[in-house]
């Protein structure tokens, strides 16, 4: 019975769906870099060195993917976060395709032990074996600490609406001002969200995984807190998934910071009366 039990509880644990985020996508080049022995890549300080300092700060650790192969096929790499780790995963290779710096890269994916992460635990990626690394991806996630969706008290505009194709897809850029607030998107027809990316005004990009999947009634996502900087663009990307018929619809309302539609201008100044001229 116990046994039972903790079968059923640790499949429901697996089927849990995950708590959606806003995430970045980190690339770092390094150009099949070679590494033999025992390597250590030391991600935090890689990040912020060729991003910025506060990049990561209020995210944590989704997962790593590294772009990687091996001189004979039995080398591994594993992720460690503070304490934790992952068990190594095999990164695969042959000795006629170790030599191009090119091609014979694989994916290999770390995903971020379960265990909580402490803000302050490094993020290391540990290498073991002949192996040559062409890039490594971090990809991070921040759980917003204030209500993103709740957008009562906000007016919102639609700025596009367009039709979107059923196999394909479309992707839609839409620029916003200094004032942008928050962002809704409705449907008509049968639309799926598959991207929302977002680039701020000072170069940094995040992912709103929360508005990916059906649109099946207003969906809003409001910046504030964390997220309180001036945007410089949306970029969406929808499928429509009518079977039959006419192709999905979506709409794109924006909403301002309070205040922002109308700015005050001043009064006109009364013009002088003019004298009449004299008649001589």
């Amino acid at each position: 019975m116990k046994k039972t039990l903790c079968l059923l509880a640790t499949a429901a644990t697996l089927t849990m769906p995950q708590a959606l985020a806003v995430t970045q996508k980190l690339k770092i080049d390094l150009n099949a870099q070679h590494s033999k022995g025992d390597q250590t890549f030391h991600l935090k300080r890689m990040l912020n060195g060729k991003f910025g300092k506060g990049i990561i700060e209020g995210h944590k650790l989704q997962k790593v993917v590294l772009q990687a192969k091996s001189k004979k096929g039995n080398a591994d790499a594993n992720l460690a976060i503070g304490y934790s780790e992952t068990a190594p995963e095999v990164i695969p290779g042959t000795v006629e395709q170790f030599d191009s710096d090119l091609s014979g890269f694989h994916a290999i994916t770390l995903s971020a032990p379960l265990r909580a992460q402490q803000e302050a635990a490094p993020w290391k990626v540990h290498l073991k074996g002949n192996i040559k690394v062409d890039s490594i991806k971090a990809v991070t996630k921040l759980e917003p600490s204030y209500p993103y969706s709740k957008v009562d008290a906000l007016s919102f505009k639609m700025v596009n609406s367009f039709k979107v194709d059923k196999i394909i897809g479309d992707t839609k850029k839409i620029n916003v001002g200094k004032d942008f607030k928050a962002v809704q998107l409705t449907a008509k027809g049968s639309v799926s969200i598959t991207s929302v990316k977002v680039k701020f005004a000072d170069g940094q990009v995040v992912f709103l995984d929360e508005l990916e999947g059906k649109v099946k009634g207003p969906t809003s996502f409001k910046f504030n807190k964390e997220l309180a900087k001036e945007v410089k663009f949306l970029e969406i990307s929808a499928v429509s998934t009518n079977l039959f018929g006419s192709r999905g619809e979506l709409q794109v309302s924006i909403a301002e910071k309070k205040g922002a539609q109308t700015q005050p201008t001043r009064p006109t100044r009364p013009t002088r009366p003019t004298r009449p001229a004299r008649v001589r």
